[in-house]
């Protein structure tokens, strides 16, 4: 099996992307976007009405039919991307994907913080767009109007995919119940649904981890930042074998961290795969990922800006090393 994963693309801000046909030439059978698939935040600033309502004692109340609007707009525009529109149409590739801040609302948004508070009405709107636009992923229309939404819209949670090949993909919602104190990145419950899956999976398991958020790089936005879920992490790899794989950093990393008792938890990042290094400064970006998985080995390559691998790893399944 070939998985594919990328993170960190725009088609409004960069509407050439010839990383989707770098990918389709590398006939994955599954297609992971670990978030920041729209830059909600960007070119046009804030969102109509979020300036205001960001200001102290703003005159204006954010609006959550024009936030609707432009998120649709966006992710259309995605959607109709030529090279990633021929890539979605590959014969039986699985695509799945998770949110980040930048689809979420904007850079750094915690969805804990604004419960209660007057930005709260464009969670629901967003939560409304990005159900539509996984959707779509999988093969179901994308609405040609943003959907109806209201307080009752459910979040992204998290979410299961067996793979196949004793091999397990875990979608995490890294915005819904992250808190801007950092005592918060994916909540108790969603990593308590996460335990009991791969529990249930039983030993000698594989498991992806699907992360908006890095593990350790000292960006602001972390696992380590959180130092009890960064701990949970850390006692989950001792039990099961965990690769994750995270986006957000506009960069490559592959890392394996030993843990006490001598077990590894890995990780794999790609992300820039249509953008700049800063968004709209730097070098073009074309960054993603290939996991090769057979019963025996997890084979890893890192891709950035070329067809030349920047990095390569395998982990033996068996032993996890």
């Amino acid at each position: 099996m070939r998985i594919a994963f990328t993170s960190c693309f725009s088609a409004d801000l960069f509407p050439d992307q010839p990383v989707w046909k770098e990918i389709a030439n590398a006939q994955p059978d599954v297609l992971v976007l670990l978030g920041d698939s729209i830059y909600l935040d960007e070119r046009s600033g804030p969102l109509a009405g979020v300036a205001h309502a960001l200001l102290p004692h703003g005159a204006h109340a954010p609006d959550p039919a024009a936030f609707a609007e432009r998120a649709h707009r966006l992710y259309r525009m995605q959607l109709e991307q030529q090279q990633f529109k021929a890539l979605l149409a590959t014969k039986n590739l699985r695509t799945y994907a998770i949110w980040d801040d930048h689809d979420f609302l904007w850079n750094n948004a915690c969805g804990a913080d604004l419960v209660g508070g007057p930005l709260e009405q464009l969670v629901y709107p967003s939560r409304a767009l990005f159900a539509a636009w996984s959707a779509a992923l999988e093969g179901t229309p994308f609405p040609a109007a943003p959907p109806a939404f209201d307080a009752t819209t459910p979040p992204p949670g998290y979410r299961h995919v067996d793979l196949g090949l004793n091999l397990h993909l875990h979608l995490t919602d890294g915005r819904t119940w992250r808190a801007g104190n950092d005592s918060a990145l994916l909540g108790n419950e969603q990593l308590t649904a996460i335990e009991q899956q791969m529990e249930q999976a039983g030993p000698g398991a594989t498991h992806l981890l699907a992360s908006g958020s890095v593990v350790e790089r000292r960006t602001r936005e972390a696992w380590v930042h959180c130092s009890a879920e960064y701990e949970r992490l850390h006692r989950m790899a001792a039990t099961h074998n965990i690769l994750v794989l995270s986006g957000d950093v506009h960069d490559n990393q592959l890392c394996a961290y030993r843990l006490d008792g001598g077990r590894n938890l890995f990780e794999a990042t790609a992300s820039g795969a249509a953008l700049r290094t800063l968004v709209y400064f730097g070098s073009l970006q074309r960054n993603y990922g290939l996991l090769d998985i057979d019963a025996e080995n997890l084979h890893i390559q890192l891709f950035k800006s070329n067809s030349v691998p920047q990095f390569r790893g395998t982990i033996d399944r068996q032993h996890w090393t």
